[in-house]
């Protein structure tokens, strides 16, 4: 009886041994079967957190541009403009623009400024427009004799004083550089500084120097 237990302890035991390698063996498979199965490749679309460093060719240099044309237009500038007067008569000047300054009147004893220049001559001399013109006035004074008033344009007027009446060009003419304009007389007010003309240059109205602008160019 002792016997025939033994054997089934025995029994039951080999088989409770089997059982548990055999689920040892299983469970082993299963793990070894995981394992080669376990792909650690990322994605095809997946990026890695490594930033991709740029290559060479891709890295931006500021490099100065140089040979470029430059197709900026220069200023417009304003044209110019060149004067040349002649002179009247001569270049003998025996009382000059006194520029607003009072001087003393040699025939009248009288303080005041002279706003023209005397030029000497003889009575009869021919006086001369010193640029082309139109004659605007013609005037005839006690004190100044026949007065002669040439609009020389580009602002500019003169009055050629102490001509003799007779022979004077008349207003609205157009007149020429060195053309005849009449012959010297007399200037009673200035009759103690000789036979002379007395020639005034106004620009824009205002008496300037005739000597600026007599005999040579100017830009105005």
């Amino acid at each position: 009886m002792k016997s025939i237990r033994k054997q089934e302890k025995f029994k039951r035991g080999l088989y409770s041994v089997c059982a548990f390698g055999l689920c040892v063996v299983l469970l082993l498979s299963l793990w070894i079967s995981n394992k080669d199965n376990v792909k650690t490749e990322l994605p095809e679309n997946s990026t890695s957190n490594t930033e991709t460093q740029p290559q060479k060719d891709d890295i931006q240099v500021n490099t100065p541009v140089t040979n470029v044309p430059d197709t900026r237009e220069e200023p417009t500038t304003e044209e110019k403009t060149i004067i040349s007067f002649d002179f009247p008569l001569n270049n003998k000047v025996t009382k000059a623009f006194s520029n607003g300054e009072i001087v003393r009147n040699a025939t009248t004893g009288d303080w005041k400024t002279h706003n023209g220049m005397d030029i000497a001559g003889s009575a009869g001399d021919e006086i001369r427009s010193i640029g082309d013109g139109v004659v605007t006035e013609l005037t005839h004074h006690e004190l100044w004799g026949t007065v002669v008033t040439i609009d020389h344009f580009n602002g500019f007027t003169a009055k050629y004083s102490g001509l003799q009446k007779e022979g004077a060009i008349q207003p609205g003419q157009e007149v020429k550089a060195s053309q005849k304009i009449g012959v010297l007389g007399e200037i009673p007010i200035e009759k103690a500084d000789g036979v002379h003309l007395h020639f005034e240059l106004m620009k824009n109205g205002k008496y300037v120097s005739p000597t600026t602008y007599l005999g040579k160019e100017v830009e105005i």
